[in-house]
């Protein structure tokens, strides 16, 4: 299997000086760029299972360095997206990332919290996030959350590297301990998703990796 984020690799070093939790400074900005290329199988894997149409309005939360929106953008091209972010170094890098399109008017970067999000009921066609469950801090209500702002009918995409299962390698297991990782199994994902309001729940897991991919329809 391919090195995840949350492997032992020598990219450890700008993990941890980036604080993947909340980025900051020059280390954030790295960890971040970074993060923006070594995603970007699991995001292009994670959005064959997400129907996106040409002017859905679309959310993305967690955004960090912009490149699922940017990738996102490639098939949402007369709707319009939004990104997310409660840390400020991520909001920066992501407008920097994707720029033109800010500057076009085809897509927003703001700050802000999953906990409350600053969107009327059922605003977003879909909405994605990816890497960054792990982090929320109060899971169950802020599933809940998210399952408000999309419309009836519309979906959730969540895309992680890992998953809770029995064959995750040992310096995996460490990594969740050390940064404190909310990592449920692919039935708890359903589970939880369930009980935030979604009527539909897939669960896909990419053979020869770690990663799993939850669809809520709402």
């Amino acid at each position: 299997m391919a090195e995840t984020d949350w492997q032992h690799t020598d990219q450890d070093q700008v993990t941890a000086e980036g604080n993947p939790r909340h980025p900051e400074g020059d280390a954030g900005r790295a960890m971040l760029a970074r993060m923006n290329e070594s995603h970007a199988h699991l995001v292009d894997w994670g959005l064959g299972y997400l129907a996106l149409h040409s002017a859905d309005t679309v959310l993305d939360i967690g955004c960090g360095g912009g490149n699922t929106l940017a990738r996102m953008a490639e098939r949402v091209t007369e709707g319009y997206l939004v990104g997310i972010d409660y840390a400020e170094t991520s909001v920066e890098a992501s407008r920097a990332f994707n720029a033109a399109l800010v500057e076009r008017g085809r897509m927003e970067i703001l700050h802000g919290s999953v906990e409350a999000l600053p969107f009327a009921d059922g605003h977003f066609d879909a909405v994605v996030t990816v890497e960054s469950f792990y982090f929320w801090p109060t899971p169950e209500e802020s599933l809940r959350e998210v399952a408000r702002v999309v419309r009836e009918g519309g979906s959730f995409l969540l895309l992680a590297e890992i998953c809770g299962r029995d064959d995750l390698p040992e310096s995996t297991r460490a990594k969740v301990a050390e940064y404190q990782l909310t990592n449920p199994t692919p039935a708890e994902f359903e589970h939880l998703f369930r009980t935030a309001g979604f009527r539909e729940v897939q669960i896909h897991l990419k053979e020869g990796e770690y990663w799993i991919a939850v669809v809520g329809v709402r």
